[in-house]
């Protein structure tokens, strides 16, 4: 044991000496990244010599009650592990404050007492060995260096945790006020700031800048930190906030780091379309309309401002069990407001509408009140079921299939107040099914076919109802045309199924390639009647008219349904975090969303390569073989670098059947985030069995933020044709 004792005063007395050396030469010290994996222990060891400080000041204290023997020996312990956990604890500290990101001057109050706190700890064992009879000596000494390790810890705990931590629950009226929210608040106030201060400020505030950022406030978010603003407006994908939070958890650029409270996909969605819309941190809730996209986003996890909020309902809530139910990745229902009965349901991506979610909101077709089906490919039969939900005082029906036809059973939605019609075929005829509701207030007919003589009259002959034309554009302006869109419902074609395209605005040309290519405006070729397809194929498509600038070019990846093997077997498991439906996934013929790659439409691989096996019952002629994969570059999401298929009787007797090495993007493409595929075609032969490899980019290129790391592969279908 003296031995042991010895060993620890030795140590305790070399690392203050290293210390205090190393505080006078701080500005030259540089640290291997193992030294500052060490540093990052100083919050897990610095409970210990606080806690036997403590001790130590009640032993002695009470040390008239303890046998003088006994007492001397495990006081004098108790000192010695106090002064080298004491010191050790400083030491980390010193590496972990070398990270940098945190307030200069508190930092060194910090690291200064927690020094002093370390000599005085080891003063205390000194002084005790030379004479444990100097009682108001080393009664003065504990009591300073408890002292000493309060005033260290403020600092510390004000470094992780910001100034006032201690006393913010008691300041509670204030942080309410700062919370409150109306219609004239900004979005980024209501629904912005509340997700960066749950994910952000505690790393990036006044008292602990990482990165040089603070957050805390809007002036210093737009200053940004050592690397330049954290967002670009209208260029999210270029946008440091968006890049980090795309990135892989393990990765050391991730944010928030990994182990700290993440960013659901709500949230990321939202912050992506708020930067990209411009990012404007001063626009009023009231001036977006109720079918933006912003507010419709925001809508799923902040609870924004509505007229109806006051109102109130006479009928009973659904149980909070039966909107879980019926809310998915593609269908929110939610109440208007915390302890409203009333209920809205939001319907999102076209490609992923499913009618029997709107079927089953006939649950609670008594609380729906707002129903936004804006985008979604609703027909004139639907209508039938929209019926039901008697209590609607918002439908949103924009760039939906609705007719005049289906709006003669409006009549049934005593209570509509609000009706958006904008980018559908319905005319002027449409006026005489939903002017006859007694309740409505304003119709929303921009992009249909009601002109705006039409739109004028109807306004003069109803004035009780706002008929909104949205933008109306000067004679001289010139506008930009929006990117072509397709008819198709899904990107998965039939046999003889073809591509359609189309633009809401007459007389349009439309100029499209399937080469991969971007069509230009001149001598790409003009789309005239429905493209046909073989395996896969990729439309670039973009609209042009004299007087108009040309619009954007849109893309859009297609594949042939092919034969269907009869089952799938997984060689390599994918990622734990992208399993997916398993191998099933491959070939249920439910296409991803590249925005989306964690959903289970997914089967991510990284540590090992993409292998498996497919299963026929019959021995299947096959002359092509596609694969659909996901490329979001900034996420590290990238094409196979190497492909092999397999082919043969059974998975034993297999042989090499193409080989094949994809274009890997460039400089260039490090934007694209997009859903594409690759055509391999074999010579055409009969087998029973198939065996598919393709292998992830192992290291990424130069020009990526992650060079050097490994990429991703995301794979969701394979097609036999």
């Amino acid at each position: 044991m003296k031995l042991f004792q010895r060993i620890l005063s030795s140590l305790s007395f070399f690392i203050i000496v290293m210390l205090l050396f190393l505080l006078f030469f701080q500005n030259k010290v540089s640290l291997p990244p193992s030294i500052q994996a060490v540093g990052r222990m100083h919050p897990l060891l610095l409970h210990l010599p606080i806690g036997l400080l403590v001790i130590s000041f009640i032993l002695w204290i009470g040390k008239k009650n303890i046998e003088a023997s006994s007492f001397q020996k495990i006081f004098i312990l108790v000192l010695q592990v106090t002064a080298f956990t004491a010191s050790l604890t400083a030491l980390m500290g010193f590496f972990l404050s070398r990270e940098g990101g945190y307030d200069e001057n508190i930092l060194l109050k910090h690291k200064v007492l927690g020094i002093i706190t370390a000599i005085l700890s080891y003063a205390l064992l000194l002084i005790y060995q030379a004479d444990p009879e100097k009682k108001f000596l080393f009664g003065t000494a504990v009591t300073l260096s408890l002292i000493v390790m309060v005033i260290g810890s403020h600092f510390g705990s004000t470094l992780t945790h910001g100034e006032g931590f201690v006393w913010q629950p008691l300041q509670g009226e204030e942080e309410i006020e700062e919370q409150r929210i109306t219609d004239s608040s900004s979005l980024f106030a209501a629904a912005v700031r509340p997700i960066l201060k749950s994910k952000c400020f505690s790393c990036h505030n006044e008292r602990k800048a990482k990165g040089e950022l603070i957050m805390t406030t809007e002036e210093k978010i737009l200053e940004g930190g050592k690397n330049g603003p954290i967002w670009k407006s209208g260029d999210a994908l270029n946008s440091h906030i968006i890049q980090n939070i795309d990135l892989p958890e393990e990765d050391k650029k991730h944010m928030p780091p990994k182990g700290k409270p993440q960013l659901s996909q709500d949230e990321r969605d939202f912050l992506f379309a708020w930067i990209q819309s411009g990012a404007d941190m001063k626009r009023p809730l009231k001036s977006y309309s109720d079918d933006d996209t912003l507010k419709i986003l925001a809508s799923r996890f902040v609870h924004l401002p509505d007229e109806q909020i006051e109102k109130e309902y006479l009928f009973a809530a659904a149980p909070f069990s039966l909107l879980e139910k019926l809310s998915g990745a593609f269908c929110s229902v939610f109440p208007l407001s915390q302890y409203s009965p009333a209920l809205q349901a939001d319907f999102f991506v076209r490609e992923k509408f499913d009618r029997s979610k709107l079927d089953e909101l006939s649950k609670v077709k008594e609380q729906l009140v707002v129903l936004n089906l804006g985008n979604m490919p609703v027909t004139d039969a639907d209508m039938k079921t929209i019926n039901q939900f008697t209590n609607l005082e918002k439908l949103i029906l924009n760039n939906s299939a609705i007719t005049n036809s289906g709006l003669n059973e409006i009549k049934k939605l005593k209570r509509l107040r609000s009706l958006s019609l904008a980018g559908t075929k319905v005319d002027k005829n449409a006026a005489e099914s939903f002017l006859q509701l007694d309740s409505l207030k304003e119709v929303f007919i921009w992009n249909t076919n009601i002109s705006p003589a039409e739109a004028e009259e109807l306004q003069k002959q109803y004035k009780r109802i706002v008929f909104n034309r949205g933008y109306v554009p000067d004679d001289s302006e010139i506008l930009t045309l929006t990117p072509p869109a397709i008819k198709n419902e899904e990107f998965i074609l039939n046999a003889n199924e073809t591509i359609d395209l189309k633009h809401q605005v007459p007389g349009v040309t439309i100029r499209y390639t399937t080469d991969g290519s971007d069509p230009d405006s001149t001598s790409s070729p003009v789309y005239s009647k429905p493209i046909s397809t073989n395996g896969f194929t990729m439309i670039k498509a973009r609209a042009v008219r004299t007087g108009w600038y040309s619009s954007p070019t849109a893309a859009f990846s297609f594949f042939k349904k092919g034969l269907r093997p009869t089952r799938a077997e997984l060689i390599n498991q994918p990622n734990e975090k992208y399993r997916g439906e398993g191998a099933v996934t491959l070939t249920d013929l439910k296409k991803g969303l590249a925005e989306s790659h964690g959903d289970a439409t997914w089967l991510g691989f990284r540590e090992k390569p993409f292998a498996a096996f497919f299963y026929f019952d019959t021995a299947q002629t096959v002359s092509s073989i596609s694969i659909s994969y996901n490329k979001s570059i900034q996420a590290y999401l990238m094409p196979p670098l190497e492909i092999e298929i397999w082919g043969g009787d059974n998975k034993n007797k297999l042989k090499l059947l193409k080989k094949a090495f994809p274009n890997q993007p460039t400089k260039e493409e490090k934007d694209a985030v997009i859903v594409e595929g690759i055509k391999l075609d074999i010579d055409p032969s009969a087998y029973k069995c198939f065996k598919i490899i393709a292998k992830n980019v192992t290291k990424l290129p130069a020009w990526h933020p992650g060079k050097g790391d490994k990429g991703w592969l995301f794979i969701d279908e394979i097609f036999f044709n």
